[in-house]
């Protein structure tokens, strides 16, 4: 679940704005922040998928935010990591092991990571920086703890396939103009997940971005107008399952297994 950090945020979204616009945006984050709206419960993606297959499972752990957890989704087969794997058709069982905790920020990724670890995995899906860009972070402050966690991560796995930060400003609960801001944020944070998977040889970037314009429908986000529907998971499934055939083709030459797609 992702809350507004009022105080944080304001701050920087204000910045050069007359004063009437201030007061407009001040008025609009207390109403997005406190708006009375249902609240789902989240999901645990852990679990076995392709249970039927031959051969040791690849372990995967799994560590970040609300969309890995998917609040107000009926079954973990919803989620997008879940279904975007169950469509690779794998030879051999896929074992996720989830650590992901709606809201996390990096710091909080970076706090479980030893829990996460002890778990011995082939690979790490990681999916964090929303709520580092809606709750007023310092782009420069993110773009240092990410290089330092995914360092961290890949000197410990094979590979990390890391999702960037989608259009922000689509999200339902936001009004204009707060959902520019949150969209100016949500692209530099984008830029930044970006960037620094790309100085990573064996982190491998799922790119969620081509999936922003469905997300202009609200009916693809839940009661919260925060948090996607099943339909929503499944179009960043789609655009998530090139980059995890990335993945799993690298592990292919460590452990081999057949790809099914």
């Amino acid at each position: 679940m992702v809350r507004l950090d009022v105080g944080r945020l304001l701050p920087r979204a204000a910045t050069g704005l007359t004063l009437a616009t201030g007061m407009t945006i001040t008025a609009e984050v207390l109403w997005a922040a406190h708006r009375r709206l249902p609240v789902g419960a989240e999901v645990d993606a852990s679990g076995v998928l392709g249970a039927d297959r031959t051969g040791p499972p690849v372990r995967v752990v799994v560590l970040g935010d609300s969309t890995l957890t998917g609040p107000g989704l009926t079954s973990p087969d919803d989620l997008w990591v879940r279904q975007a794997l169950s469509a690779l058709d794998l030879d051999r069982p896929v074992e996720l092991v989830s650590f992901a905790v709606g809201g996390s920020r990096v710091g909080d990724v970076r706090r479980r990571l030893d829990e996460a670890l002890a778990v011995d995995a082939h690979a790490v899906i990681l999916s964090v920086g929303s709520n580092d860009a809606i709750h007023g972070a310092s782009a420069r402050r993110f773009a240092a703890d990410y290089n330092s966690l995914l360092t961290e991560l890949l000197s410990r796995v094979q590979v990390v396939a890391v999702t960037n930060v989608g259009d922000l400003g689509n999200i339902a609960r936001f009004p204009r103009p707060l959902r520019t801001i949150v969209r100016e944020r949500g692209r530099t944070f984008c830029r930044i997940v970006d960037r620094v998977a790309g100085e990573h040889a064996q982190a491998v970037l799922l790119d969620v971005t081509p999936s922003n314009h469905y997300f202009r429908d609200r009916s693809l986000f839940g009661p919260d107008m925060f948090h996607p529907t099943s339909d929503g998971h499944s179009k960043w499934a789609e655009v998530a399952v090139p980059g995890l055939l990335l993945a799993f083709s690298r592990l292919e030459a460590i452990e081999p297994f057949v790809l099914g797609v």
